[in-house]
Order: structure tokens, then C-alpha cells, then sequence
């Protein structure tokens, strides 16, 4: 299976844009991180977008509009394997989408379902921007480790 085949005309993708333009930020979020998440799977295409458009028809109950988002998404996935430096710039923005919000991690679980290879390595990459955007240095550490024994010794909370 290929992504070439899922070719949309530039008037049906301005119509579909119209009519699909404000349905939410967390449709939004899911517009821009599953065409990412299909190209990052692209080696078992047929689970990754069977998994995607299995998120898509959860997510919106109107079919009619499920169908258009996933055509919309199905669109840009193709606009990102023609143009690899744009989708390497998405890639990183979806990273750090997911490192601020956590919670959209389990849509890549979802997703990448089956793609074992593609989920451990995007784990990785996110596992370590997540460490480093909310790591602690050792001299902040010491001093969280100390208010909190002195705010449980004042309380007798745990002793």
C-alpha cells in the first residue's frame, strides 16, 4: 500500500478544509499528529491508518465529517512523504506537542499499534525530550528533598 494513491484535487481539499475548520482544538491536535504518526509508520501502512481512522471515527460522531477529517489527514500524510525536510520539521513540532501534553502519547500507542520498531523508537526520542524539558538539577533536588522532610517532620505526617 502506498500513500501516492490518496490523491485529492485542490478545490475538493479547500472544500474540505471549509468544512472541517472548526471542530475543536482537540480535532485540531488530531489533524496535525496523525498524517505525522501514518509517514512515521509508513512500513505497516495498512494497520497504521486502519488504527487512525479507527481514532478519527471515535472521536467525531458525525460520519460525514469523520470521513472528511481522515481524507484531510490522509492529504497532509501524503504532502509529508513527497517532502521530507517539511515533514522532519512537523516530526519535531509533534514531539514537542507531546512532551507539554503527555496524555496525547497514548494516540501514538494507538496509532503505531503493530509498528513495533517506529513506537520504540519514537518512545525514545519523546522519553528523552521529556526528561530533559522537566529534569531537575542536583542543587534544585537537594532543596525540594529538604522542604519536603521539613514539611513532614512540622506536620508529622510521615515520620
Amino acid at each position: 500500500m502506498n500513500l501516492k494513491k490518496f490523491k485529492i484535487s485542490f478545490f475538493e481539499i479547500l472544500l474540505i478544509k471549509w468544512q472541517t475548520r472548526s471542530l475543536g482544538s482537540h480535532i485540531d491536535r488530531l489533524i496535525f499528529l496523525l498524517p505525522i504518526l501514518i509517514c512515521i509508520g509508513e512500513n505497516n501502512l495498512e494497520k497504521t491508518l486502519k488504527n487512525a481512522r479507527k481514532i478519527v471515527f471515535s472521536n467525531i460522531k458525525s460520519k460525514r465529517l469523520a470521513n472528511l477529517v481522515f481524507k484531510r489527514i490522509l492529504y497532509k500524510a501524503n504532502k509529508y512523504s513527497e517532502n521530507k525536510e517539511y515533514f522532519t520539521e512537523a516530526k519535531q513540532k509533534a514531539c514537542d506537542m507531546i512532551v507539554q501534553n503527555i496524555q496525547i502519547f497514548s494516540i501514538v500507542l494507538d496509532v503505531l499499534d503493530g509498528s513495533e520498531t517506529e513506537l520504540a523508537r519514537i518512545t525514545l526520542v519523546i522519553k528523552k525530550a521529556y526528561e530533559e524539558e522537566f529534569s531537575m538539577s542536583s542543587e534544585t533536588k537537594r532543596l525540594l528533598e529538604y522542604q519536603e522532610k521539613r514539611y513532614y517532620n512540622d506536620y508529622g505526617i510521615i515520620k
